[in-house]
């Protein structure tokens, strides 16, 4: 099909529906900002295109984008995704020609080619298209792999590099049971499947056999992984990620890529080096950003918390000015911009070089991460991906205004069912420099085959910033040889290429030259024999690992001393692809005092593939400080490593050895005490009174300020107890001798002040009539997915009525579930209020329950099956008992559960909010914040509270306060990726319901609604699904009234 776009730009205001929801008017016409000097403009839009998620450039310098309606629930019959060739001919910004290459795929989500194969990330494929009789359509289509993860947190990034491996990035959804087993093994699928791969057999566009993998969540571990070209060869290359969306090279051979976090601290930047654990489902250690020494350490973070990283490039073409080269172009699809990272060398790690800017700026979206609100003037600018074309402009594929299409079965799929979605492709480039002019690129050898090319032009497409031109000129000159070789090193030897013509010049002799079992060459530029600068040493050492170059071990030992950080890692990196064999002492002498930290990192990852565990465990004792932290490290990885060996460990004279020790103890529970805190009030009027003790004849130490305690730093030890007269966090933990041996412990307790005494429900004093066990009241706590019970059984409520969500809850203990009379539980409360009591429904209740309280219609469930009947009765204030659980009876009654409301409570509605913010107090709605509301559980602000939610500080900069009011009293209306509730199916029953933020293989973090934390071992979820709900409570709805969320609102507008 080809398409004349006349009247194409030709744009209005649509009225959008998905499903049945109306969206907001979309300004079709509206363009992002962008940084002075610059002018962007639409190359290409709707309807031709909708949701495109993939961009490149094909050997002529013809754009071609992956699009469709696969995206967001797709179905067996669903239409397919197609891939479209944009071409500018007439050299105006706008593409004029729509062609279409192929059709029928899944979710398109990377493409790149090589030669005249455009590979294809299209989960659960990977799929190869070749046009074979040269009418720009696809006739052949061959699936390489298949198998693989859904379309959430897909297959995305492919990259040929310097090296001849294809490079592709995964995220975490599970992978099939027939999927290739390095996919398998990375995700601990033990199938078996014998399925070899690659598949060979081709289909033309009408037989091809499109997969279907079902949305959902089930997630394990991304990666980075790689093959060789026809995809033998496949390998993992890097893990520990959640959804790497996108990576790309620098000009030296370098990876850069984003990968989206599953809550804080924020989207991250990272450098993928081979070996590399990035933290996700470690053995041990959750560490997002790498600080600890177990995980391979990342650049940055995004500049918000809330972000959604997705095409990455480096720019190095001569169209923008000299300050925006040698930088990477970063896309942030919920935040609607591109961001410049400039970036430097910190030893052997990239790292920004200076605050990152927004390129471009679409504006805050007003929909929350996932959605869009339209508005006159507002731009629909969702970057998904960036190409750098031959023009030297930066072309950005940008989504449709909805979260993905409805689901429309292909027999159905009409022109008006498409113009309800929108998509677009932006061309940015600079007004005052001229672009690449076409004659400069588009030139008469396009029209040659390669073997007609002279090396002269041959070489001015080795490393151009289109990938497939500089992949195709390296692939000729390795064909080439021994015909050209001398000219090769000629060229590397003058000093007259660009730094990516060097990485990709020297990369084709070490090709050639390890083709012939030559080294001499290589190794000389490695050792600086030859002329070489940084880069070209560099990359030299990087191929004789590849090259395994068993006869150059000698000089990668001595590379090992180097005194450039990144020469040395490349060294430690090509020893760990040659091997040791026969050097390993000499090895370990050099790495004994490496201090760069990829460098020490890379060199213990290298060191638990070439030396065994049993010589590793004797390393445990040897006299350098740096080869006991490799060995331990690397035991601790494989899961090896033995208390007794570690606790040994503790008593190390060096400060990284002893404290790592204590670390893997405390994260893998390994511990010789537990500390405990309690106090008398959590929430009190004057003073509140703290104890703390640990199992053993240990110290405790503790701090007031939430940090992590640390004998004789500003920690204080525990001697009598401590008593509290205003807003605290104590954290606590045992020590023996100054060694931490119990995992630290957290209490927040707070000061009830006058104008929340006279406003709120308290419940003080509580007291159990002869039982041993602890009762706790959590205000404003009832809501599901929160813990029933005082007690360790992780048993929560499923089910909650809306009448009585929000509620105070006073969680009894289950072991009190045979206590009988009439005269039990006691507590005071300070005004009247409704007070319920939740029944086990298969039992008669005892006499003082059926007495004093009516039966409502109204039920509660746990995640144990459990069903409990309500009660109720208005209480005045004053003390308030209750009888006992059990009547006397042979039935025996799941423990009863208590709440409370205060009289008179009502629903606040937003437009109720809305109006009571003219006359609306900050000062009281800080108080809420800190006091009621409970939002510092999950969220920091004015230096205060927990950081577990979005960052607020800032955030009348990116929405308005009706926003703001509407995610307080609707939570679920607009959620912040990565801070959605995710449901847990356990294997003994349980659900529960909460912000995962921490996971490594062993164990889950999940933090609850209330924000307290349930620490879960891994292998005892049966499931896990979204499950469609904000980590913030939605009970505020009934325990904030319409001033104090008008209130709050314009406290939180006035957060810097």
């Amino acid at each position: 099909m080809n398409v004349q776009l006349d009247g194409f730009l030709a744009g209005c205001l649509l009225s959008l529906l998905s499903g049945a929801t109306a969206q907001a008017a979309v300004d079709t016409e509206a363009l992002p900002d962008v940084e002075e000097g610059f002018e962007i403009g639409f190359f290409a839009r709707e309807p031709h295109i909708i949701n495109p998620s993939s961009l490149c450039f094909d050997k002529y310098g013809r754009l071609y984008v992956g699009a469709g309606p696969q995206y967001r629930n797709p179905k067996p019959d669903s239409p397919g995704d197609y891939i479209k060739i944009l071409v500018d001919r007439e050299g105006d910004g706008r593409a004029e020609t729509v062609k279409t290459f192929a059709e029928g795929l899944n979710s398109i989500q990377g493409m790149a080619w090589r030669h005249d194969e455009l590979w294809v990330a299209n989960a659960p494929e990977l799929t190869v298209l070749r046009d074979t009789d040269g009418d720009d359509v696809a006739d052949e289509y061959q699936v390489i792999y298949t198998g693989l993860n859904n379309l959430r947190h897909s297959l995305h990034g492919l990259n040929w590099g310097p090296d001849g491996w294809l490079y592709m990035s995964i995220g975490n959804t599970w992978v099939k049971d027939h999927a290739p087993l390095p996919f398998r093994q990375l995700q601990g699928n033990n199938s078996g499947d014998k399925t070899k791969y690659p598949l060979t057999r081709v289909y033309t566009r009408e037989t091809y056999p499109k997969g279907y993998h079902p949305l959902n969540k089930r997630e394990t571990e991304g990666g980075i992984f790689r093959c060789r070209p026809g995809g033998h060869n496949l390998e993992l290359f890097a893990r520990g990620m959640r959804n790497p969306w996108d990576i790309c090279m620098d000009s030296g051979f370098n990876w850069l890529g984003t990968d989206n976090d599953p809550g804080l601290p924020g989207e991250r930047i990272f450098m993928p080096v081979q070996h590399g654990h990035y933290t996700m489902r470690h053995p041990w250690v959750f560490d997002w950003m790498g600080s600890h020494i177990a995980v391979a350490p990342s650049s940055d973070l995004f500049p918000s918390v809330s972000g959604s990283g997705t095409g990455v490039v480096f720019y190095d073409s001569t169209h923008f000015p000299k300050r925006y080269r040698g930088r990477y172009l970063i896309a942030d699809w919920t935040n609607n911009c591109i961001f410049l990272y400039n970036p430097m060398w910190e030893g052997s790690m990239q790292t920004p070089a200076e605050t990152k800017r927004k390129l471009v700026d679409g504006g805050a979206t007003q929909g929350g991460d996932l959605g869009y609100k339209g508005a006159k003037g507002r731009a629909l600018f969702r970057p998904t991906d960036i190409e750098v074309g031959p023009d030297g402009a930066v072309y950005m594929a940008g989504w449709g205004s909805v979260y993905g299409t409805e689901y429309i079965p292909a027999s159905k799929w009409t022109p008006a069912e498409n113009a309800k979605y929108q998509g677009r492709v932006f061309r940015l480039r600079h007004k005052k420099n001229a672009l690449v002019p076409r004659r400069n690129w588009d030139t008469a050898k396009r029209k040659k085959t390669l073997a007609e090319w002279t090396f002269a032009e041959l070489m001015e497409d080795m490393g151009h910033q289109l990938q497939v031109w500089r992949v195709n000129a390296q692939d000729e000159m390795v064909r080439r040889g021994a015909a050209i070789r001398e000219q090769l090193v000629q060229a590397i030897d003058s000093s007259q290429l660009t730094e990516a013509q060097g990485t990709w010049s020297i990369w084709a002799l070490g090709h050639i030259d390890g083709n012939n079992g030559n080294i001499k060459t290589i190794t000389n530029y490695a050792l600086g024999n030859r002329r070489a600068d940084l880069n070209l040493r560099i990359q030299a050492t990087r191929i004789l690992g590849e090259n395994k170059a068993r006869e150059a071990i000698p000089a990668l030992v001595l590379l090992l001393d180097n005194p450039e950080s990144r020469v040395r890692l490349a060294a430690v990196q090509a020893l760990g692809q040659v091997g040791w064999s026969g050097r390993v002492d000499a090895i370990l002498q050099a790495l004994s005092d490496e201090t760069d930290r990829l460098t020490f990192y890379s060199a213990w990852q290298v060191m638990r593939r070439q030396v065994s565990p049993d010589k590793r465990r004797t390393l445990l004792g040897d006299d350098r400080a740096g080869i006991r932290l490799m060995a331990a490290l690397s035991l601790m990885e494989e899961r090896l490593a033995k208390p007794e060996e570690i606790f040994a460990l503790q008593d190390d004279n060096d400060l990284r050895v002893s404290s790592l020790a204590t670390d893997w103890l405390q994260k893998t529970g390994t511990q010789k005490a537990t500390v405990m805190l309690t106090a008398t009030e959590k929430n009190f009027r004057e003073q509140t009174l703290v104890t703390m003790k640990s199992s053993g004849n240990y110290n405790v130490y503790f701090t007031t300020n939430g940090t992590s305690p640390k004998a004789g730093d500003s920690a204080s030890k525990y001697v009598d107890e401590l008593t509290v007269e205003q807003d605290t966090v104590i954290t606590a933990a045992a020590f023996d001798d100054g060694r931490q041996v119990s995992k630290a412990k957290s209490l927040a307790l707070h000061r009830i002040t006058d104008s929340e005494w006279a406003d709120r429900l308290f419940v003080r004093k509580l007291e159990a009539k002869g039982s041993q066990n602890r009762y706790d009241a959590i205000d404003d706590g009832l809501q599901r997915g929160v813990l029933a019970y005082a007690a360790d059984s992780g048993e929560t409520l499923t089910e909650v009525p809306e009448t009585i969500a929000g509620a105070t809850l006073i969680r009894t203990h289950p072991k009190d579930a045979g206590m009988s009379g009439d005269e039990f539980l006691s507590f005071e409360i300070n005004r009247s209020a409704n007070l319920y009591v939740a029944y086990d429904v298969g039992v008669v209740p005892p006499a003082w329950l059926k007495r004093d309280f009516t039966r409502t219609t109204n039920t509660v469930r746990t995640s144990k099956g459990n069903q409990f009947a309500i009660y109720h009765r208005a209480v005045p204030a004053g003390t308030i008992r209750l009888g006992g659980n059990h009547d006397g009876g042979e039935a025996k009654p799941g423990m009863y559960q208590v709440y409370l409301t205060r009289v008179g409570t009502r629903k606040a509605t937003i437009a109720g909010a809305i109006e009571a913010l003219g006359n609306a107090d900050p000062k009281h709605g800080r108080e809420v914040f800190f006091g009621r509301g409970t939002c510092f559980a999950c969220h920091k602000a004015a230096g205060q509270g927990i950081t577990l939610g979005p960052d607020l500080n800032g955030i009348r900069t990116r929405h308005d306060v009706n926003y703001v009011i509407r995610s307080i009293l609707i939570p679920d209306e607009y959620i912040v990726e990565g801070f959605q509730q995710t449901s847990l199916a356990m294997k003994d029953g349980r659900k529960l319901f909460g912000m995962i933020q921490e996971e490594t293989a062993e164990m889950v973090k999940i933090y609850l609604p209330t924000g307290e934390q349930v620490i879960i071992k891994a292998a005892d979820i049966l499931k896990r699904d979204d499950a469609r709900n904000s980590g913030m409570p939605s009970s505020f709805t009934y325990t904030l009234n319409e001033r104090d969320v008008a209130d709050l609102a314009a406290w939180i507008m006035t957060l810097e």
